[in-house]
């Protein structure tokens, strides 16, 4: 898991994706909408795992 590299997806390219949707930003504005959304991510990432250890113990509890 260390050797892995986390791929994020640069200001530039984030403008062009949004610009192909009718979305015009500029570099700043396309840099608070990234880490809005990698905040959110990792907010929905750390909700799922939680999820899953608590429920994880039910099961556990419920089977002794």
């Amino acid at each position: 898991m260390e050797d892995e590299v986390l791929m994020r997806i640069t200001p530039d390219k984030a403008i062009e994706i949004l610009r192909k949707d009718g979305i015009d930003v500029n570099i700043e504005e396309a840099q608070i909408i990234l880490d809005f959304l990698y905040s959110m991510a990792n907010i929905v990432v750390e909700q799922y795992i939680s999820m899953r250890h608590c429920n994880a113990e039910i099961v556990t509890k419920t089977v002794k």
